[in-house]
């Protein structure tokens, strides 16, 4: 039976309902070797975050999937914390960001090694709880791919090997994009099984196509940030047209506390896909079957295990 794995446990895919499938609940930039529990205060993390995901509740959202790794801020506890108090499904993930948010011992191990750590948080919780991920998160570095982020993606895909999860990956380029598919495919792992994290980043057609036809998910995930509206609508007519509607994610990479900051800084809302987004599409006469794809459906095929 198909799975979806929460901070308070598996979940049936159908109960996913409206999924925001890239956002962050608190990042912390200050590095590997300084980043840690100390540095923020959980109650004033959950005052001024529990008002952004009622928010997003009341446009309809059910779900959250919370991409920040291990030694950027991921903090479970805090999570399951949002989650018991908003009653929104929240997903967490394993994997590494890129430096300066490795720990140094990373660069040493074999993917092998590597990825027996992310398992072992798949199979016995995360920092010790029973909270496990949902999906595994990694990033690659601009360009030609560096040892180290060619070392977390060889170990991303056999994490995935081992558990199912789906990888998404944080991606600046078409170049990185394509060494990254490279090698999860060199290491067995079906494209299928992961997303291309920031896609609206490469939007000329023929980046579009050439990625689309690896077979991976193009996640456009900056709605109401920096990327103006009209190149994500442009990327979904696009989409239509090409038939490939079905491997599109759509989500605000949103939120939030940012550690460090004075009551964590000044948040971006979970609301623009739904508020100005939707709309856009809907004046371009596409119709609720296409949001319910890309919010619910999508997402749901995306991320399920088994």
């Amino acid at each position: 039976m198909p799975s979806i794995q929460t901070v308070r446990g598996a979940i049936d895919p159908q109960e996913l309902g409206v999924t925001l499938s890239h956002e962050h609940v608190m990042v912390d930039f200050v590095g590997a070797a300084q980043t840690g529990p100390h540095r923020w205060n959980v109650d004033e993390v959950v005052e001024v975050m529990v008002p952004r995901l009622r928010e997003a509740q009341q446009q309809g959202v059910r779900t959250l999937v919370e991409c920040t790794p291990a030694y950027l801020g991921r903090d479970v506890r805090l999570l399951r914390r949002l989650s018991d108090e908003t009653g929104l499904h929240l997903v967490t993930n394993t994997g590494l960001y890129k430096e300066p948010h490795i720990p140094r011992d990373t660069f040493s191990l074999s993917p092998e090694e590597l990825s027996e750590r992310w398992i072992a948080e798949c199979t016995d919780g995360i920092d010790d709880t029973d909270v496990r991920p949902g999906m595994i998160k990694i990033a690659v570095n601009p360009g030609h791919l560096i040892p180290v982020q060619g070392l977390i993606v060889r170990a991303a895909a056999r994490t995935h090997l081992a558990t199912g999860l789906a990888v998404a990956c944080h991606t600046n380029d078409a170049t990185s994009a394509h060494e990254a598919l490279d090698l999860i495919e060199a290491e067995g792992m079906d494209p299928g099984r992961y997303i291309v994290v920031h896609a609206h980043n490469m939007p000329e057609p023929h980046a579009q196509d050439l990625l689309a036809a690896r077979g991976c998910w193009l996640s456009y995930d900056n709605i109401g940030g920096s990327t103006p509206l009209n190149v994500y609508v442009r990327l979904i007519v696009q989409a239509l047209e090409r038939g490939r509607q079905d491997r599109v994610l759509i989500s605000h990479d949103a939120g939030w506390y940012r550690v460090g900051e004075p009551r964590g800084g000044e948040q971006r809302p979970y609301t623009a896909i739904f508020q100005e987004f939707l709309p856009a599409l809907r004046a371009r006469g596409l119709d609720g079957d296409l949001e319910r794809r890309l919010l619910v459906e999508n997402p749901a095929r995306a991320l399920a295990v088994g």
